[in-house]
């Protein structure tokens, strides 16, 4: 007796498609996905695009004079630095829309700095945290320590102070530790979300050298060996709205 076939595995159709392979693709991917957020998306691209070109133009035109030489060095650089300028504002978008979905979720700050903070800081996420879903991420580096705090400014100013505790209790009174708070209003000295990253950067290639690289090593696993607790097993990236925290050692 035949066998019967082996039934096809089930798919989502919810789940969402793999993005493509390949560097077109990848745009023309980008474009459709930032589309649905931005709708204006198109004119932007548009508008810088070629207002770019037509300047370009109109330079080159004058600068390598009115002959068929100098229209098509005119036309073939207006084309490249439109382009250019095309692809650079698709790029800005793109990284709006992502900050916008995930702005106001739990872990959203620890996300980014994840994505984007690749140079001269170590990051232990979510140090500190609360039943409310409030986080404190500490920074480690040569320009010192950092403590980044998202939530509400009431309840995180509590677990800032905490950290700050500990940190004195393991690596001494001494150590200066600095502390942001992820936000809208920046009046109040809060960062948004999307100048994050770029705050941080700066802080960290300009600023001043408060610690040496062995002190940035020697903090970072002395810290790492009395921070291991429920959260460490926690998937990166935002807690999705309504997930629920690991209860041991919450405030």
């Amino acid at each position: 007796m035949a066998r019967n076939p082996s039934p096809e595995p089930s798919v989502d159709p919810a789940a969402q498609p793999d993005p493509p392979t390949g560097r077109l693709k990848q745009f023309g991917y980008a474009y459709r996905v930032t589309k649905q957020i931005d709708p204006r998306l198109t004119t932007a691209m548009l508008g810088w695009g070629g207002g770019t070109a037509a300047i370009v133009f109109v330079l080159f035109y004058l600068l390598f004079g009115s002959g068929v030489v100098g229209l098509v060095f005119a036309i073939l650089f207006a084309v490249v630095f439109g382009a250019l300028v095309a692809l650079s504002t698709l790029s800005r978008r793109v990284q709006r829309t992502a900050y916008q979905r995930i702005e106001g979720q739990p872990g959203a700050a620890a996300a980014v700095l994840e994505q984007s903070l690749k140079r001269g800081w170590a990051m232990a996420p979510a140090v500190q945290f609360n039943r409310q879903q409030d986080l404190v991420h500490r920074l480690i580096g040569r320009a010192g320590i950092v403590l980044v705090a998202e939530g509400d400014p009431g309840r995180v100013a509590q677990l800032v102070s905490t950290e700050r505790k500990s940190i004195a209790r393991y690596l001494g009174p001494d150590v200066e530790v600095e502390s942001v708070l992820v936000g809208d209003d920046t009046d109040a000295g809060q960062i948004p979300l999307n100048k994050l990253s770029q705050t941080l950067t700066r802080r960290g290639m300009r600023g001043r050298s408060k610690l040496t690289q062995l002190q940035v090593s020697e903090y970072s696993k002395r810290l790492a060996a009395v921070s291991s607790g429920p959260m460490a097993n926690l998937p990166k990236g935002p807690i999705p709205r309504g997930g629920r925290i690991p209860r041991g050692n919450i405030r």
